[in-house]
């Protein structure tokens, strides 16, 4: 989604509302000067961003970057192929959004090319209610977190956390590092037998 896009669908969204720059920033945090320069396609606005807008305006993420009916029935499905998603950039990060047919999703998968290499290159953090898993699909990142000292991730290898905080990662490979970001929504059960098969059981590995 293009900035120009991004920017005339808030304000599509906002006028919709009846509400000013000034309500809509204290309903998602986002300051007036900031909300102004993405409706007027001055600044590209990160997905964490975006999602602070739609959390704030009571909009899903799908219905901002796709407006019109989507799938919510039971039983629903999507594919997102090679090459397709809808992309966002911050600079920082380049995001492909995966399933973005549906919406009210438990959870929101993401597929994030991380450019940065320093913490100072972030005008904020990103923080959002629920939780986050990283997994690294290629190159290395260091996970900057609120509460936890800085750690490495390397190919193959993956975190789970509280997204409510704040945190950030930077790319300490070679090349920009590609990783999976899924956020999970708390009001999902929380449970993982719930997707497994009842016949399940656990795996004995062999001890040394």
């Amino acid at each position: 989604m293009e900035p120009d896009q991004i920017g005339l669908r808030l304000k599509e969204i906002r006028r919709t509302l009846d509400q000013t720059l000034a309500e809509v920033s204290r309903a998602t945090g986002v300051s007036i000067s900031n909300l102004s320069k993405i409706e007027n396609s001055q600044i590209s606005p990160s997905f964490d961003i975006i999602k602070r807008i739609c959390d704030g305006l009571g909009v899903t993420i799908e219905d901002f970057v796709r407006p019109g009916a989507k799938s919510v029935v039971s039983g629903r499905k999507t594919t997102t192929r090679r090459d397709e998603g809808d992309l966002f950039t911050s600079g920082q990060y380049d995001y492909r959004a995966h399933s973005s047919e549906l919406s009210r999703k438990a959870m929101v998968p993401l597929e994030i090319l991380v450019h940065a290499r320093a913490v100072e290159e972030f005008d904020h953090w990103s923080q959002h209610r629920g939780e986050e898993f990283v997994y690294v699909l290629c190159g290395a990142i260091e996970v900057h977190s609120e509460h936890y000292a800085p750690f490495r991730l390397d190919c193959g290898e993956s975190a789970y956390f509280d997204s409510s905080m704040r945190h950030l990662y930077i790319s300490v490979s070679p090349d920009a590092a590609r990783v999976l970001s899924v956020s999970h929504d708390p009001g999902a059960p929380a449970d993982i037998s719930h997707v497994m098969n009842s016949s399940v059981r656990p795996v004995e590995t062999a001890k040394e």
